[in-house]
């Protein structure tokens, strides 16, 4: 008989559009890596990631933060469980334009920059955060173990030096 803790969850994990952008790229590549994300931080459950534009992340971190500004990345936890719907571990706002821009401050290209932003949100729906710096810490260290790289060491030796 099947040992059922090896059964694997059966989920699924979205790759959605909002507004004028018509497309998500990499959705392969990025689906295999969310997996192997959630299955090693055993969050196993039904995500939506969202590529948007900066116009609709602004508004949202305006209207769920009181921070009028962009942000690359938002995501979403879901606490409670809605009858006859699917239960969701949350879901990922990204701000497509606003990656791209940032990119080369973390000295990657878009796609590597979209890699990275979908780590930091699944590691938030995981129930990582970055608010104390002893949190932050530990949040980009698992953030750099699993992407295999320091995408934050250039960064901070540019806002230091």
């Amino acid at each position: 008989m099947p040992d059922p803790a090896s059964k694997k969850k059966d989920y699924t994990i979205d790759f959605l559009c909002e507004g004028n952008i018509e497309s998500f790229p990499w959705k392969d590549k990025f689906e295999a890596m969310a997996r192997k994300l959630l299955a090693e931080e055993g969050t196993e459950n039904n995500v939506n990631i969202v590529l948007c534009t900066d116009e609709f992340v602004r508004e949202m971190n305006k209207n769920y933060r009181g921070l009028d500004k962009v942000t690359d990345v938002l995501s979403f936890e879901w606490h409670e469980e809605i009858p006859g719907e699917e239960e969701m571990l949350g879901e990922i706002y990204i701000a497509r334009d606003q990656v791209k821009r940032q990119a080369p401050q973390y000295g990657n290209s878009f796609f590597a920059e979209m890699k990275r932003v979908i780590v930091h949100g699944l590691l938030h729906l995981s129930g990582y955060d970055h608010i104390k710096a002893a949190d932050r810490k530990v949040m980009r260290a698992r953030e750099c173990e699993f992407l295999g790289l320091d995408p934050y060491k250039d960064k901070e030796s540019m806002e230091n030096g």
